[in-house]
């Protein structure tokens, strides 16, 4: 739809300009809006994310990942000037003897009073479902051939092994104990595998790649909650 748009500004400045006209076309910097009221929420504690463990796929991951999750959103929003954030120690010493669990994302009541404790107008937080989906692919390339001297079609046989993350982000309101925002963010990467590696990689510890998958997916709320700018094309004739 976007690139719909572009094309018929360009194809109505040329039939205003005439088609002897020259367009440069440049990209200039635009401003992006956060999609919250950052003058209300302008300071966050973000608690640790939760495994989804009654999902009907979810790999078992150390307690750790979701601290970690939250961690890296911490950091990614203390790097924006509009917002304050609880660090990752104070939050631990204020959340000390609290078992976080998956009902808290709609225990609001709970949660916005912790944030009084906190002294935050939003409590950030989530959970995530991990798991992955293996299936056998076919490459089809070229070799040269000795024996007939001269390229020839081939292909090998391989597994495709996808990790996917699912991560639901939500920010309750303190003051009103209202959900304000309630969104998913789906993340895969995959690889590639012979038997071998195939079967080794079931018994590899996967932490780091859910943890990656999650960095992308916490960069994609923190970029829409965030004044920023982005690059946009526009129409110069001459």
């Amino acid at each position: 739809m976007q690139m719909l748009k572009k094309i018929t500004i360009l194809l109505v400045t040329l039939m205003f300009f005439g088609c002897g006209s020259a367009v440069t076309r440049v990209s200039i910097p635009v401003k992006v809006q956060s999609e919250i009221d950052i003058g209300r929420y302008s300071n966050f504690a973000v608690l640790p994310f939760v495994s989804e463990r009654h999902a009907e796929r979810n790999e078992e991951l150390p307690p750790e990942v979701g601290e970690d999750i939250a961690a890296v959103l911490r950091r990614g929003l203390a790097r924006q000037k509009s917002f304050e954030v609880v660090n990752s120690q104070e939050t631990a010493r204020l959340l000390t003897g609290e078992d976080i669990g998956e009902e808290w994302l709609s225990d609001t009541k709970h949660l916005s009073q912790l944030g009084e404790y906190f002294e935050v107008k939003g409590i950030i937080v989530g959970s995530f479902r991990f798991y992955s989906d293996s299936r056998p692919r076919r490459y089809y390339g070229e070799r040269y051939s000795i024996q007939r001297q001269r390229y020839v079609m081939d292909y090998q046989d391989y597994m495709q092994k996808t990790y996917l993350l699912a991560l639901r982000v939500m920010i309750i309101d303190v003051e009103t104990e209202k959900i304000v925002w309630d969104e998913s963010y789906r993340r895969s990467t995959a690889e590639a595998h012979t038997i071998g590696s195939f079967i080794f990689s079931q018994a590899g510890p996967q932490a780091n790649t859910v943890r990656e998958l999650g960095r992308r997916a916490v960069s994609e709320f923190t970029r829409q909650i965030s004044p920023h700018y982005e690059q946009e094309d526009r129409y110069l004739v001459k």
